[in-house]
C-alpha cells in the first residue's frame, strides 16, 4: 500500500463540524477546506461554501462531529513487513489510524535495531512503501540498546530520527546517560528515558503491594521508577539538556517532574492509557492482557496520573502499543511476555477522563496531538495544529457513540488487549492524513 502523505489530494470541504485546535485556541463550530494535502481556509460554517465550489471540492458532511489536529504517538512498537512476527509496519499502521493517529513515532526495535543510519533509513523507505500514517523513526541512545556505547547519534538525526532513547530498557550507567543528554544538544532532540531501575525490578512481574501479596507474584515497587526519575532530572539540570521521560505510572514520580518543571529544568513526560484507567486490582484473575511494563499500579497512582494529566505536569499520553503473539501471551502470568495493544482504544479511554471532567475536551486533545508534537518538534514542521498552510493531517471523531470492541473489529494483527469484548464509547469516524482519508469508521456502531 502505497504510502499517501506525499502527492497532492484532492480538495475537500469539511462541513458541520466542531472544531478543536488547542495550539491556537479554537474550540468552535468550523469549516475546513483542504487542498494540495494542506488546510487551506478555515471559517464559519457556510462561509467556504463558494469558494469550495470554485475549487470543485469534495464536500463532506461531519454532522456536528469533531475535528481536530491527528493524533501523534510518541510510543509504537512495529516490525519490518513479512519479518516481524507480532505486527508488520503496514498493519500496525492501519490500527493507528483506526485509533485516529496520523503520525507515530516509532521505536527502535525494528526488526533490525535502529542504531545507524543505515537502518533510520530503512524504516523511512519501508514507512514510505507500506505505511498509510507517517512514521518518524526512534534511534536507538547505545548500540544495539545494550547500555554500553553511544549509538551513532549524529548520523542517525540527519537521516531522520526524532528523539533517541532505548526503547523499553533502562540506561543502568549514569555517566553514560549523563554524556548522552549532553551531546544530544548539539543535534537538537530529546533523550527519551524509560525509568525503571533493572535491579529493583527484578524478577517482578507486577506492583509490589498488597496485591501481589494475595496474588503470590512477584512485585515492582514504585521506587524502580522513581529512582531513575530523581536521577535523570539530576543529570538533565546538570547538562542542561532535553529528556523526556516515557510511561510515568506513579505518584512519586510526578512530583519529581512537577518540581523540576517548577525550577525550568527542560524535560516532558508522557503516561499511557492503562495506567489511568486500569489498576493491579484487575490482575486477581491471572489474565496475561493485563500484564503491561511499567506494571499495573495501585488506585493512589492512578489518581495522580489523572490530575497530573489535567494540571499540566504530564505533556502528552501515549498509546504504548505492544503487539503480542498468542504463543507470547498465552502463558501463565508470571511468564507471559509484557504489553497490549493499544491504538484503538486510546481515544474511547480518554474521553472517560473528559466525562469524568477531570480533563477539558481541549486538553484531552493537546495531550494526543499538540503536546507530542512539540515533545518531538513536529509542531515545527506544521503538524499537531490544523492552521493554514499546515499538513492536512486530522481526526474527525464522535464522543457519543458506543461499540463493542470485539477481536473481528481489531485491525491490528495482534488481539492481545484486556479491553476485547468491552463496550467502549467514543468513535472515530475518520482518519485524514495529507488530505487522504486513510480509514473510515465503520458506521454500525450501537447507540
Amino acid at each position: 500500500m502505497k504510502r499517501v502523505v506525499q502527492g497532492t489530494s484532492s480538495s475537500k470541504l469539511l462541513k458541520g463540524g466542531h472544531l478543536i485546535d488547542p495550539l491556537h485556541g479554537r474550540n468552535e463550530p468550523s469549516d475546513l477546506l483542504l487542498e494540495d494535502g494542506k488546510v487551506f481556509a478555515v471559517a464559519k460554517p457556510g462561509e467556504l461554501d463558494t469558494k469550495a465550489s470554485r475549487l470543485k471540492a469534495e464536500k463532506i458532511d461531519i454532522k456536528g462531529a469533531y475535528i481536530a489536529p491527528g493524533f501523534i504517538d510518541l510510543n509504537a512498537r512495529m516490525g519490518e513487513p513479512g519479518a516481524d512476527p507480532r505486527e508488520a509496519l503496514n498493519r500496525g499502521a492501519k490500527s493507528a489510524a483506526a485509533g485516529g493517529f496520523t503520525s507515530i513515532a516509532c521505536m527502535p526495535s525494528f526488526s533490525e535495531y535502529n542504531d545507524n543510519a543505515f537502518v533510520t533509513d530503512f524504516i523511512s523507505r519501508q514507512a514510505h512503501e507500506e505505511s498509510c500514517v507517517r512514521v518518524f523513526p526512534i534511534g536507538s541512545l547505545t548500540t544495539k540498546g545494550k547500555g554500553e556505547y553511544l549509538a551513532e547519534i549524529g548520523t542517525m538525526v540527519h537521516t531522520g530520527v526524532v528523539a533517541v532513547g532505548d526503547d523499553s530498557t533502562c540506561i543502568k550507567n549514569s555517566y553514560l546517560m549523563r554524556k548522552a543528554i549532553e551531546y544530544t544538544k548539539a543535534f537538537n532532540v530529546p533523550v527519551f528515558s524509560f525509568p525503571q531501575d533493572p535491579a529493583l525490578v527484578g524478577r517482578g512481574v507486577m506492583d509490589e503491594g498488597l496485591n501481589s501479596c494475595r496474588l503470590g507474584l512477584r512485585g515492582i515497587p514504585a521506587a524502580a521508577e522513581e529512582v531513575i526519575v530523581a536521577r535523570d532530572i539530576t543529570l538533565t539540570q546538570h547538562a542542561c539538556g532535553r529528556l523526556h521521560f516515557s510511561s510515568i505510572s506513579t505518584k512519586g514520580s510526578l512530583e519529581l517532574i512537577r518540581t523540576a518543571k517548577s525550577e525550568g529544568v527542560q524535560i516532558t513526560a508522557e503516561t499511557n492509557p492503562q495506567y489511568f484507567s486500569l489498576t493491579s486490582d484487575m490482575i486477581r484473575t491471572y489474565d496475561s492482557n493485563f500484564k503491561c511494563f511499567p506494571p499495573l499500579r495501585g488506585e493512589d497512582h492512578v489518581e495522580a496520573i489523572t490530575t497530573a494529566l489535567g494540571d499540566g505536569t504530564l505533556d502528552a499520553i501515549a498509546s504504548m502499543h505492544m503487539p503480542q503473539s498468542p504463543s507470547a501471551k498465552d502463558l501463565v502470568f508470571e511468564d507471559a511476555a509484557a504489553g497490549m495493544i493499544a491504538f484503538e482504544t486510546v481515544l474511547p479511554l480518554v474521553l472517560e477522563l473528559v466525562r469524568k471532567e477531570r480533563i477539558s475536551l481541549e486538553r484531552m486533545v493537546y495531550l494526543l496531538s499538540t503536546g507530542p508534537a512539540k515533545v518531538i518538534g513536529l509542531h515545527e514542521k506544521g503538524l499537531g495544529s490544523l492552521k493554514v498552510g499546515a499538513p492536512a493531517d486530522i481526526v474527525i471523531f464522535d464522543t457519543d457513540k458506543q461499540y463493542k470492541y470485539t477481536s473481528d473489529r481489531v485491525c491490528s494483527s495482534a488481539k492481545n488487549s484486556p479491553f476485547i469484548g468491552k463496550t467502549l464509547q467514543g468513535v472515530v469516524l475518520m482518519t485524514i492524513v495529507g488530505g487522504e482519508i486513510v480509514n473510515k469508521g465503520t458506521g454500525n456502531d450501537e447507540s
